[in-house]
């Protein structure tokens, strides 16, 4: 009989287990390392090297416009209490968890004339791709200043008062918030909604380019694997230096945890500035879609292509988020508390969740373009589309089931294992109902951050079975306005329930 004594104890299995895991998420990429005899300096010349270049550009700027807005706006978020806080919150993370070319609608809508090319294609791309990255920074930062103790508030501010506190919690989190304005950076890399709206060349345009409209993969790949190699680049440096200080955080344990200070002038700053970040955010490019909808008909039109999408979008969704959160908590529990794994983890997570998705996605089309038939409900069915946005999220449930996991107590799985306990018994009626409230909500936000990420869908659904994401992307070029306006408003909707079903799921499991 195996007691659950091995769960709190070292062991070469957790390095074993922990190499599994990372081979396995990153197997869809493989094929495509057949391509690197191919590459040739000329491949980061031309078309595609200035569209590189501007999508490093625009991940450079999105960094620095998330930096320093969500940096700020998270301490004071998590300092000082005030009016509204869980709605202000939501409503402000909302474009984190939607996809971009919605934004990108509603801008180029509400801009002069409502015509895209009037909009500096550059400067179009950065606003729509801000209003993600800020939200990231924000929740990280708020996040980690959350972590603090209330002992080490009350230090601060018996010592130098409220801005002695301000200046504490920034200094603890600015490296959280340095690699969270990274990561969305990275993320706009691969991206290619708003470039391909607001008509700037970008990485991520030509290798859909490439492979949607020339059907050359050859080329398609090679590109891919350029822009994993610029992305990798970006990322590894967040992964060594992020890494520790992010399994420092995990492992914390805070007996009198901080609680935010009743002070009416900080509580009308905060409240001012997260009024802001929504108001760019979602306000304006919202109204930008809500104009073509005056005529009443528009949501009427929209509703088939809502109804025929709905179902493979909730299983794309739900299939997604099931298999990340599995796979996610299993490589938690694997790691355990052992800091020196959970450091070298975080670091490897961190560069694959920087890693491009088309690079998963074209790897699954390579092996289904020579597979035997037997293997289609693997690799060219909703099932492929499932598997690939799971390993894509692997990287969150993973960091999710840390932190959940970590948060257990450590001498549960010690008494079990010295009342003879089995393992499956601990695992079935101890550990997995504390996980359950966790487990959740990850499937719920990866499900959000599956559903946006369209690209992976773009390249691997069955004909006929694409979810609303990739409807609206299809038809925005041919179809009245306001019937893609009604589309994002029909999605908008959805996203903005599931978005307060988190917030509510993750604020009754704090209490």
């Amino acid at each position: 009989m195996i007691t659950a004594l091995p769960l709190e104890q070292p062991g070469r299995w957790r390095t074993v287990g922990l190499m599994l895991i990372v081979l396995v998420a990153m197997s869809p990429a493989v094929p495509l390392l057949s391509q690197v005899p191919g590459m040739t300096p000329e491949i980061l010349t031309g078309t595609f090297g200035s569209a590189l270049i501007n999508s490093l550009k625009i991940a450079t700027m999105v960094a620095l416009v998330g930096l320093f807005v969500g940096w700020p706006a998270g301490v004071l978020a998590a300092c000082y209490e005030f009016c509204g806080r869980r709605v202000l919150l939501a409503a402000a993370s909302l474009p984190l968890l939607v996809p971009s070319i919605l934004w990108a609608i509603g801008w180029s809508a509400l801009l002069p004339g409502g015509r895209t090319m009037e909009i500096p294609p550059l400067a179009g791309c950065v606003v729509v791709f801000a209003t993600a990255a800020v939200p990231l920074v924000l929740i990280v930062t708020y996040l980690a200043a959350r972590g603090l103790s209330g002992s080490q508030i009350d230090a601060a501010r018996l010592a130098g008062g409220e801005r002695c506190v301000v200046q504490l919690v920034s200094r603890h989190a600015v490296v959280p918030a340095s690699i969270a304005a990274g990561l969305g950076a990275v993320m706009t890399l691969s991206d290619p909604g708003p470039a391909q709206i607001f008509g700037l060349r970008s990485g991520a345009a030509e290798i859909l380019i490439s492979f949607s409209a020339l059907y050359d993969f050859s080329l398609a790949a090679r590109q891919c694997l350029a822009l994993t190699a610029v992305a990798l680049v970006v990322a590894t440096p967040l992964a060594l230096f992020g890494g520790p200080r992010i399994a420092r955080g995990m492992l914390a344990r805070q007996v009198h945890s901080m609680h935010p200070l009743r002070e009416p002038a900080m509580a009308g700053v905060t409240s001012v500035v997260l009024v802001v970040i929504i108001l760019v955010g979602v306000i304006l490019p919202l109204s930008g879609l809500i104009r073509p909808l005056a005529d009443g008909q528009a949501l009427m039109r929209a509703w088939p292509v809502v109804r025929r999408t709905a179902g493979d979008t909730v299983l794309y969704a739900s299939g997604a988020g099931a298999f990340a959160i599995a796979l996610g908590f299993l490589l938690a529990l694997i790691i355990g508390r052992q800091e020196r794994l959970r450091v070298v983890a975080l670091g490897v997570i961190l560069a694959v969740f920087a890693l491009p998705p088309a690079m998963m996605a074209l790897g699954f089309v390579y092996l289904g373009a020579d597979a035997p038939a037997w293997a289609d409900p693997v690799l060219r069915s909703r099932l492929s589309v499932c598997l690939v946005s799971g390993f894509r999220f692997l990287p969150v449930a993973a960091m999710i089931g840390m932190w959940s996991l970590g948060s257990a107590s450590s001498s549960w799985a010690m008494v079990a294992g010295l009342h003879g306990v089995p393992m499956g018994t601990y695992l079935r009626r101890v550990l997995w109902p504390f996980l359950l409230p966790s487990a959740l909500l990850g499937w719920m936000l990866i499900g959000l951050l599956a559903t946006a990420d369209i690209g992976t869908v773009l390249l691997l659904h069955p004909p006929g079975a694409g979810s609303l994401p990739l409807a609206i992307f299809t038809v925005m070029a041919n179809a009245p306005e306001s019937l893609v306006a009604a589309l994002c408003m029909i999605y908008l909707a959805f996203a903005a329930l599931l978005v307060a079903g988190i917030w509510t799921v993750a604020g009754r499991q704090r209490g």
